[in-house]
């Protein structure tokens, strides 16, 4: 049984953090944030996140929070925190939240179905297995309960 020291715990301490408390900022220095689901450790939950080690995304970091940009009808772009995962070539992006810098708020998209002016187009930019991508997505509706927008990694906009 490995024991982690304190510095080491207070290391790990510092680098997750609930997902709700997760910013832009945060994931402008690390593009890649997973889910803290083998460690919980004291108020750590299932809720928690962390940096990912690495910066080239693949499957098994499937449903890990990624940086992109949304762009409205007006063309008016916002950075956008959302859930990305990859089958094969296709991917798909969730839970989408965009921050307005103007009202220092973020937004969850299918929280704002009702008043903001479709299509969305979300833009990501990430390597992919080895490779830099620049995944682009059109949103012409959310539904609220499935909130998911898909895409195969050869379509472009």
């Amino acid at each position: 049984m490995m024991v982690k020291t304190e510095g080491e715990q207070d290391k790990r301490m510092s680098t997750s953090k609930p997902v709700d408390e997760l910013t832009i900022k945060d994931l402008r220095e690390h593009p890649i944030w997973e889910w803290v689901l083998d460690e919980e450790h004291g108020e750590q939950d299932e809720t928690w996140v962390k940096p990912s080690k690495t910066k080239n995304f693949t499957e098994e970091l499937n449903g890990s929070l990624v940086l992109g940009e949304l762009i409205t009808l007006r063309d008016e772009i916002f950075p956008v925190m959302c859930s990305l995962s990859i089958e094969d070539s296709d991917v798909s992006i969730s839970s989408a939240i965009f921050y307005d810098d103007k009202q220092n708020e973020y937004y969850a998209v299918e929280d704002m179905v009702k008043s903001i002016a479709f299509p969305l187009r979300f833009l990501i930019h990430l390597t992919i297995n080895g490779e830099p991508r620049a995944l682009k997505f059109t949103a012409n509706k959310v539904d609220v309960y499935k909130n998911d927008i898909k895409m195969n990694v050869c379509e472009r906009y």
